[in-house]
This record gives structure tokens, C-alpha cells and sequence, in this order.
């Protein structure tokens, strides 16, 4: 495969920068406290999340030179493999768990996370399948065999739990399908089941249940399940229009948990303002913006569909974490790509990127 190896998309490249910088900032800013308290080290988290971005940044430049047709070749060897990953969590011995879900592998002083990069392998997967226009159109050899590979990933993700990457994935799927020319009642077959067993699951656990119940009205248990919710909410409401300055959030000490990735949204709102929540939210719209260039710019179907699904995994994230963190959406543990902290997440980001940049060297040749 020939393409100019140079050839960069530097707005892309340029909007990760400002994106991981600001990351990098509001990690420090979020975790210095916590990370004081609990390691005797402020910079622990912050040393760790800038060796993670640059080794991330590293790998970038290494899979922007791996030609993206070979994910297309190998994707049920990445699906294999993260299917392992995911059983691996629950592997005595390897499995670490926090906060009530095994979601991650120890390995040393460090853990990985196989959820980030299950979620790239299943897009790389549904982009192959659309790809084939013949496939996609017929149901027991389109529609059926991804709902099979959503269901049994949905499932180990369940056990964890972590439904939120349940949700993230059933999104993907539906609307990844529905642009590759999937039929609407093809659809509608396996998204209503699938929302059937969702809401079974919901009212099967009275916890789950009343986490729903008190979403959407938290002040009922402001000592409880609304805690949370209600002090996201003010760090918003505190941080008005300027923000009340760098270091300067209260919610980060100890109200919200783990500031530096669940709600690090949270903090920038109220150390940034509205002026820094409005600068995340464009930066996204203008990953989006280049993510849908780089799909224009492919020359194949399979590199069109995988711009597609990286720019929806990616921004369906970052939506669904902000609309967590202002109250619009029911807490879920979704990391802010790029600005979270987290090795697992900045490296599928990095991932990411390179795989956007390969298609972009490609059709830009």
C-alpha cells in the first residue's frame, strides 16, 4: 500500500495537543489533594498522565504508519483478543477491582483496562461488515451476526458491571448500522430486545433502580445516591461565567469522586467556567469536524465506515460523559477522551487518532 508517510492531518493533530494539554493541567489541578492523602505525592497522578500521553503520543506516530486495511484483514483476531481482555478481569490473581467492578488487569505498579480497546476492536468490526453493501442489506448475515458480537460483549461487560460501555456500544451499533444502509425494521428487530433486556436488568436491581429514580430527581436523597449529582451540578453553578481559577475548586475535596476522570468535567466547570466547558465542547465538534474530512478523504468503503466509527466512538463518549457530569445523564463511569486521567483511555485515544491519520494519508496521497 503506497501513501506519503508525511502526509499529516495537523488540525487533527493540533486540536489532540490542546486537548491532552488541557488534560494534563486539570489532572494535576483535580487529583493534587488526593493524590497528597493517599500517596504522600501530589504529582503521583500527574506524573503518571504525562508518561501516559507521551507514550501514547509515541504509538500514534507508529500506527499512523500501519496501513488500516490490515484491522479490515485481522478484525476477528482483534475481537478474539479483546474478548480474552475481558475475561482476564475476572482472573484471580490479575483481576483488580475499585469502587465494586472488576474492570481492570494489574500488571505491576499499573493496570490495564480491556473495555477501551474492546470498544475499537467492535467499531473496526462493524465497520468491515458494513463495508460489504451486500451483507449489510440482509439480515441473518448483517444485522444478526453484530448483534450476536454486541450481545456477548454486552455481556461481559454486565458481569464487571459497567454499563456504561454497555450503552456506548449499543449506541455504535445503531447508528454505525443505520449509516452503512442497514434496514430500519432490520433494526428495530434487534434494538428493541436489546432495550427489553436493558430495562430487565434495571428494574431486576433495586440498587440500579433507585440510582434511575433518584437521577431524575437527586434532591429526594442528597445525602445518598444524589450526592453525587447534586455537587457536579454546583460545581457548574460555582464556577459561572469565568470560573473560580486554576487550583480554586472545592468539589474536588472529596465531594466528587475520583475529580480527575469520572467528573473531570465537573472541575473544569468550575475552575474554567462556562468559558472553559464552552472551549471543550468546540474542540470535540472540530475532532468531529476532521473525523468526517478524513471519512470524505478515504478511498474505500471499509476506511470511509472506520473514520465514521472512530469520530462517533470518540464523541459519543465525550457527550456521554458531559451530559453525566452536568446531571443530563444517569452516572456512569465514561472517561473524557484525551483529558481524562488514565493510561487504558489515552492510549485507545492515541489508537485512535493514528488509525484516522493512516485514512487520512491515504486518501490525501
Amino acid at each position: 500500500m503506497h501513501f506519503k508517510k508525511n502526509n499529516w492531518d495537523f488540525w487533527l493533530i493540533i486540536l489532540v495537543i490542546v486537548l491532552t494539554g488541557l488534560g494534563i493541567m486539570m489532572v494535576f489541578s483535580s487529583s493534587f489533594l488526593i493524590a497528597q492523602k493517599k500517596f504522600n505525592n501530589p504529582y503521583f497522578f500527574f506524573k503518571r498522565q504525562l508518561f501516559y500521553v507521551i507514550f501514547g503520543f509515541s504509538f500514534m506516530m507508529m500506527i499512523k504508519h500501519i496501513p488500516y486495511q490490515i484491522y479490515q484483514k485481522h478484525v476477528y483476531l482483534l475481537l478474539t483478543l479483546s474478548i480474552i481482555g475481558l475475561l482476564l478481569v475476572f482472573v484471580p490473581g490479575l483481576k483488580k477491582e475499585a469502587n465494586n467492578a472488576a474492570r481492570w488487569i494489574k500488571i505491576g505498579s499499573f493496570s490495564l483496562q480491556p473495555s477501551e480497546f474492546a470498544k475499537l476492536a467492535f467499531v473496526i468490526y462493524l465497520s468491515a461488515l458494513v463495508s460489504r453493501e451486500e451483507k449489510i442489506k440482509q439480515f441473518s448475515i448483517g444485522i444478526l451476526p453484530a448483534f450476536i458480537i454486541y450481545s456477548l460483549l454486552a455481556i461481559l461487560l454486565i458481569a464487571e458491571p459497567d454499563m456504561g460501555t454497555v450503552v456506548l456500544l449499543g449506541v455504535l451499533t445503531f447508528f454505525i448500522l443505520f449509516i452503512g444502509g442497514a434496514k430500519i425494521l432490520h433494526l428495530l428487530a434487534i434494538a428493541c430486545p436489546t432495550i427489553i433486556f436493558l430495562f430487565y436488568l434495571l428494574i431486576k436491581s433495586p440498587y440500579r433502580l433507585k440510582r434511575l429514580l433518584v437521577f431524575l430527581k437527586p434532591e429526594t436523597d442528597p445525602l445518598g445516591i444524589g450526592y453525587v449529582i447534586l455537587h457536579s451540578k454546583l460545581a457548574f453553578a460555582s464556577g459561572g461565567f469565568w470560573g473560580q481559577g486554576l487550583g480554586a475548586s472545592r468539589q474536588k475535596l472529596f465531594y466528587l469522586p475520583e475529580p480527575y476522570t469520572d467528573y473531570i468535567f465537573s472541575i473544569i466547570g468550575e475552575e474554567m467556567g462556562f468559558l472553559g466547558v464552552m472551549l471543550i465542547i468546540l474542540l470535540f465538534v472540530l475532532f468531529v469536524w476532521r473525523g468526517i474530512n478524513t471519512a470524505r478523504a478515504a478511498r474505500e468503503l471499509f476506511g470511509f465506515y472506520l473514520a465514521i466509527g472512530i469520530t462517533l466512538l470518540i464523541s459519543t463518549q465525550a457527550l456521554i460523559h458531559m451530559g453525566v457530569c452536568l446531571g443530563l445523564l444517569p452516572p456512569k463511569g465514561i472517561t473524557l477522551p484525551f483529558v481524562s486521567y488514565g493510561g487504558s483511555s489515552i492510549l485507545a485515544s492515541f489508537i485512535s487518532v493514528g488509525i484516522l491519520e493512516n485514512i487520512y494519508a491515504q486518501g490525501y496521497r
